[in-house]
């Protein structure tokens, strides 16, 4: 029997990789419907990987930010009715929900404003399991609300081995999206494989219980971490942020900053110690996702979190900051990419173009992409991110951000 999430698409393409293939495809089919891709600034890697192959020019839509926790959440829909005001040939917008912290963005605002101004919406799925349809506590899957062509990640093809889809929505900008999507199917079909739909719709975990199961380990992980009070849940907080629509039950983001030790140090600690695997996704904060099979390590997770030693009580709490605005592009990600570059003093970079992304933790999202001007606001927000205790600064010349790349003019 096909998968209930399956049963909303019109067309699905399955892929015997991960979701990285999916973003390059979805990239490559854009160019058919304009020169302008609007992209959440914290898309995945893929994307800007995309915007590299496909060549078209990019907006960035810049997602909220939990300054109490460091992280970023979703786009406003507003924000992205603004964004299309002001740009031409726009061919697609693409965002993301769920966010890593499990914030699922207003999906039927967004299609709306996209499909107001005549283009297609994607979204990046890939932090969610591949389990929508098949339990009533679980937010609905993107393409059920309008969006028009998905990406979703973590899904098996065979048994064993990664894989992804693209699935392809019914209305008339998914419908525009097809013969290009196919097309870019075609281009990579030697790297992906076509696969064998049936079998991956059989392997795809779709038990009722098991759901149910893993949403109740889930919720007696919450519960105990606020019953201890050391530590605060991320989720906690979405109710502050009207854009955020819903959260998911199956991902857990605990702000161990509020505790006292460093998410990085946390998440070494749980691995070499307990050997428990989590993400962490800015100083802060670690992730961790129940899926359906896992809940045996409910109680092993709740001890091990609180058995986290705090070294400097308030050391590491959320640096509270609000991310400049970024400069503005005057290269597209391709020409940044594959122009001379050179690593300058940070100082010395301002007023030059960006040759690669720098993402600051917090928030977790590029400060500056490739072709952008670098501004004096930048370096000074980048400086203070690496000189926080529960700092981290990604894509810099340096680690402590002194230098930056350029495109050498």
């Amino acid at each position: 029997m096909p998968h209930p999430s399956a049963q909303m698409a019109r067309r699905t393409w399955f892929l015997a990789v991960d979701a990285p293939l999916g973003h390059h495809m979805a990239a490559l089919a854009a160019p058919a419907l304009g020169r302008t891709l609007l992209v959440q600034r914290d898309a995945p890697v893929a994307v800007t990987e995309g915007l590299v192959l496909s060549g078209l020019d990019a907006g960035f839509l810049r997602p909220t930010v939990d300054p109490n926790h460091g992280v970023a959440h979703v786009v406003r829909a507003v924000d992205l009715a603004q964004a299309l005001a002001v740009q031409d040939q726009v061919a697609a917008v693409h965002v993301v929900s769920p966010s890593r912290c499990g914030a699922v963005a207003d999906i039927p605002a967004l299609a709306g404003a996209a499909h107001s101004a005549g283009v297609p919406l994607m979204v990046d799925e890939t932090w969610r399991e591949p389990l929508r349809g098949v339990h009533p506590d679980l937010p609905p899957g993107a393409l059920a609300q309008g969006a028009d062509l998905v990406v979703a990640g973590h899904v098996p093809f065979r048994e064993g081995t990664p894989g992804a889809v693209l699935r392809l929505g019914h209305g008339p900008q998914a419908q525009r999206l097809e013969s290009s999507v196919d097309k870019a199917f075609d281009f990579v079909r030697s790297m992906a494989g076509s696969g064998d739909p049936e079998r991956a719709r059989t392997v795809l975990p779709s038990a009722r219980d098991r759901v149910q199961a893993a949403i109740d380990s889930a919720e007696r992980i919450r519960d105990a971490i606020r019953a201890q009070g050391r530590f605060a849940l991320v989720g906690d907080g979405f109710g502050r942020f009207p854009e955020v629509a819903g959260a998911d039950p199956l991902r857990i983001a605990v702000d161990t900053g509020a505790g006292g030790i460093c998410a990085y140090d946390a998440r070494s600690r749980l691995a070499d110690g307990h050997r428990i695997r989590v993400e962490a996704v800015t100083g802060s904060v670690i992730v961790a996702s129940v899926a359906p099979g896992s809940v045996s390590c409910t109680e092993s997770f709740i001890d091990a979190v609180h058995a986290l030693p705090s070294p400097r009580p308030a050391a590491h709490a959320a640096l509270q900051v609000s991310p400049p605005t970024p400069g503005p592009s005057q290269l597209t990600v391709r020409e940044a990419y594959f122009a001379k570059s050179r690593a300058v003093a940070a100082a010395e970079a301002v007023g030059r173009l960006s040759a690669s992304a720098v993402t600051a933790c917090p928030p977790g999202v590029p400060i500056v992409l490739p072709g952008e001007v670098i501004t004096a606001q930048t370096v000074a927000f980048l400086a203070l991110v690496a000189a926080s205790p529960s700092g981290r600064v990604l894509g810099a010349s340096a680690a402590d951000a002194t230098s930056l790349r350029v495109v050498d003019e």
